[in-house]
């Protein structure tokens, strides 16, 4: 059995950030051509917000409540899959999904140190249930990501 400190993980994040912001991108533009998805993103949070890092170098930092790629964060530890945004109610969902015609959404947690530090998430402008195997995929990508961070501390 592993012992792992207690780390304020909110505090390192930032700095986790940037020391793994190039595997990020990298992720992310992955996830993109395997999941054939128009939005990928890892999702690192700092405190009320979170990070988002995107294929190539983009990256956008957003209040929890507004980004979709929060969700696996305001639920802790739980994978959320919503088929059809649209049979969500309009105002569960947060505003930016709604601004870019997002109708489904994939997205699990990610962890460092036991400690839910960010999401991996996909998104597509047209309804689709993501099958186990997708799920399964995703959650071994967001895995290598919390590992990589756990290097950094």
């Amino acid at each position: 059995m592993s012992f792992y400190p207690k780390y304020n993980l909110d505090d390192l994040t930032p700095h986790l950030g940037r020391l793994c912001a190039p595997n990020f991108h990298n992720t992310a533009s992955e996830c993109r051509q395997i999941f054939s998805v128009p939005v990928a993103a890892v999702g690192l949070r700092e405190g009320r917000h979170v990070r988002l890092f995107y294929s190539g170098e983009a990256s956008q930092k957003l209040l929890i409540d507004d980004a979709l790629c929060a969700l696996p964060l305001c639920v802790p530890g739980e994978q959320i899959l919503v088929s059809d945004l649209n049979e969500v109610d309009e105002a569960l969902l947060p505003p930016l999904a709604l601004a870019l015609g997002m109708r489904s959404y994939a997205g699990v947690p990610i962890f460092a140190a036991r400690q839910l530090v960010g999401s991996l998430s996909l998104a597509d402008r047209k309804p689709r249930i993501f099958s186990h195997f997708e799920i399964q995929n995703l959650q071994i990508m967001a895995a290598k990501m919390g590992a990589l961070m756990e290097q950094y501390l």
